[in-house]
Order: structure tokens, then C-alpha cells, then sequence
């Protein structure tokens, strides 16, 4: 027997003989055959166990692809987004601090073009370099070069570059002239992170009229009305343009809103987060609704981390939101009178009175938000977290 356990060769119909014998044992048919049920079950619960391991949900950053089975719409924003774009014409302005999924919209609204044959080119005035936003002559330079380059059309502005016409004029000319009617379709220009432009004012000042002068030229020229324009910018202007002048005030105005319970409960089932109606209002007033914020704690709770593990932590520089707290910290920091401004709010005041250009830029990158009475901070993360690396 113990000759037989020690063998290394393969047990055949003969050894098996010889065990049941040992055993007085009779070996029959049966014996030999494998159960294909249970074979099948454990190859199934092995798949299973490969695929989870593979499956993962990916980190929460940035936008969401047009396919990402966690986008969370916003039917007031979204399905007028979508019904306006095919207006002859239109402008859309779309406003949302950095985080609330303006980018995202952006992307689905390009999708929904591309599917009505239109063409589409996307903008993002953040990739302008600092030299070119500087100078107009030089900002329509470049935004000429890309708007050709997306389009595949002939990059050389010489035609109708004129410097005695002025670069406004010549980059009119160019789109109306050689852009629309190449196309024999409507062209939909998305220009987004149109704030970059604010810190400019000379810039601006030629730039943003020049916008608007565009969407009244189609009020009689055809060739005009194939253009549908979207803006999208984190915050209001915060330098004076005159009102008849201003991109601003004309077209569709739309505000990408904080999310709701709902929305946050859908975006739960959608991380496969099971919690009480209660764990979602204290993720709520948290976050202020922040879908990026909200998006962060909805993965680490996919992820195996507790409610309470979470809430203990996160307004700290050692919880889930440390990157995004020390990015805000640093931009506060950095200036004295940020600080001061600040500090009633981080206090507890519910809202104050800021100065306007002070205020667009905070509320630009989320950290603050308009009230019927004045400003107040979005979320209680920035306030608790505030009171303890900002004020000590």
C-alpha cells in the first residue's frame, strides 16, 4: 500500500484495482465515472471568482466617457441641452464649477451631433498656451489654426488674414466665408473653459463680443445659421463688457445643479453601494452634492471601506479627499487676503457679501456658491476642514 501512495505515474483502471482489493472492495463501473454537474459547478464558480477579480470600477476622475455606465443625468440640463442644440443658430451657455460633470455633457452633447451628421469641434481654452492668450492678435492666431485642424481644412490663414481688417474681422471672414460653406452641414463649436479668457481683459474684451456678433449675423445670413455655438465656463465674467456686447446674456443659459437625493441613491445602485436613507443625507451634506465628491465616497465604499471609516476621516489631509482638499488649501493659501476674506464663512456664518471678482473666482472652483443672501461655502467638508487647516 504504501508503495502505491508513493508512486509519481498517473493512477490507471489497475491501480484502482488494487486499492479497492486492499480495501475489500469491490470497484465497479460508477466508480470511474466523474460527476459532470458538480465538474461544471466548480468551473463556473471558478470563472465567476476570475471575473470579479478582473471586473474593477474604475477610479473616479475627470469626465466620463459617453459609454460610462455611471453617468447620472440631469434631465432639466441634459434633455434641453439636446433639443436646443438643433436650433439654427443657438447658442447654449453652460455654467458648472469644476466637478459637476460640465465636460461630461459636453461629450455626450458631441456624441448626440455626430449621430445627426453635423460637424463638431471641440475647443478647450486651457490648452492655449499663456503667450497667446495674452495677446488678441495672437489668441485668434491660434484659435483659427485649431478650429482649421479639427475641421481637417487648409491651415494657411493668408486669404483672409488682413491685418489692416484686424484679426476679429479676419477670423470672421475665415469662418463665414471658407469654413460654413465648405461643409454643407450645421457645425457645432463647442468652446469650453471660456473663463481662461477672464484673466485677460484685453483678450476678452475681443474675443467674447465677437462671440455674440456671430449669433446675430444669423439673424439674417443663412450661411450664419449653420452655426451652433456652446460655451462653457466655470464662473460669471468677472470684467466689465458692455451688455450689448456680451456672449452672456443671449441663448440658452443652463447651470448644472448640485446632485439630489435621488440622483445620489441612483448613483449608489450604480457602485453596487447599499446604505440607509439616512448614510445618503450625511454623504449629501458633506459633499453639498458635489457628483465628483459624491463619486469619490460611492467607490471607496465599493471598495470595502465602512460608512464610519470614511466619515471619520474625510475632512481630514488623510481621508478620501485629500488631493482635492490640499489643491484648495494651497489656492487659499496662497493669497493672504483669501484667507480673511474667508474666514467668517469657515467660522460659521451662513452667508456674507464678497466682492464680486473675489467671488467668481472661488465660486469658479466650487469652494463657495450664491444664496438669496450672499455667499456661502458649497459643502460642510470645506468648512471642517477649513476650520482646521486654514484659521489654526
Amino acid at each position: 500500500m504504501s508503495r502505491l501512495w508513493a508512486s509519481k505515474s498517473g493512477i490507471d483502471r489497475r491501480i484502482l484495482h488494487l486499492l479497492f482489493n486492499a480495501f475489500k472492495l469491490d470497484l465497479l463501473d460508477g466508480d470511474l465515472q466523474i460527476d459532470s454537474d458538480e465538474v461544471e459547478a466548480k468551473e463556473i464558480q471558478s470563472w465567476a471568482s476570475t471575473a470579479s477579480t478582473i471586473v474593477q470600477i474604475p477610479y473616479p476622475s475627470g469626465s466620463l466617457p459617453v459609454d460610462s455606465p455611471r453617468y447620472v443625468s440631469r434631465p432639466e440640463v441634459d434633455d434641453r441641452a439636446l433639443h436646443e442644440i438643433v436650433q439654427p443658430s443657438c447658442v447654449l451657455r453652460i455654467k458648472a464649477p469644476s466637478g459637476f460633470g460640465k465636460t461630461s455633457l459636453l461629450l455626450r452633447l458631441l456624441h448626440h451631433c455626430n449621430q445627426l451628421g453635423y460637424a463638431t469641434v471641440s475647443i478647450n481654452l486651457q490648452q492655449a498656451d499663456t503667450e497667446a492668450l495674452a495677446d488678441p492678435h495672437a489668441f485668434f492666431r491660434w484659435f483659427r489654426a485649431v478650429l482649421a485642424l479639427k475641421l481637417k481644412l487648409d491651415s494657411s490663414q493668408d486669404q483672409y488674414w488682413d491685418e489692416l481688417l484686424g484679426s476679429k474681422l479676419s477670423t470672421t471672414l475665415y469662418l463665414r466665408e471658407t469654413v460654413l460653406p465648405q461643409l454643407h452641414r450645421p457645425l457645432v463649436l463647442i468652446i469650453n473653459e471660456v473663463e481662461q479668457v477672464f484673466e485677460y481683459a484685453e483678450t476678452a474684451r475681443n474675443f467674447l463680443p465677437l462671440l455674440r456678433s456671430w449669433h446675430e449675423e444669423a439673424q439674417h445670413d443663412e450661411v450664419w445659421q449653420q452655426l451652433r455655438l456652446v460655451v462653457a465656463y466655470s464662473t460669471d465674467a468677472y470684467l466689465p463688457l458692455d451688455i450689448n456686447q456680451s456672449p452672456f446674456n443671449v441663448g440658452l443659459p443652463l447651470t448644472l445643479p448640485e446632485f439630489n437625493q435621488e440622483q445620489v441613491q441612483t448613483l449608489a445602485q450604480l457602485y453596487s453601494v447599499s446604505w440607509s436613507e439616512q448614510d445618503c443625507d450625511r454623504i449629501l451634506a458633506l459633499s453639498g452634492g458635489n457628483p465628483a465628491l459624491v463619486s469619490l465616497a460611492l467607490y471607496h465604499l465599493n471598495q470595502g471601506m465602512t460608512f464610519d471609516e470614511l466619515l471619520q476621516s474625510a475632512c481630514t489631509l488623510k481621508g478620501i479627499y485629500r488631493n482635492h482638499l490640499q489643491r484648495l488649501l494651497a489656492q487659499v493659501n496662497g493669497n493672504a487676503q483669501w484667507t480673511e476674506r474667508l474666514a467668517p464663512l469657515v467660522q460659521g456664518a451662513d452667508a456674507i457679501h464678497l466682492d464680486p471678482i473675489f467671488a467668481y473666482k472661488l465660486e469658479g472652483i466650487g469652494l463657495i456658491q450664491p444664496t438669496s443672501g450672499g455667499w456661502k461655502l458649497s459643502c460642510e467638508l470645506y468648512r471642517t476642514a477649513f476650520q482646521t487647516y486654514l484659521l489654526n
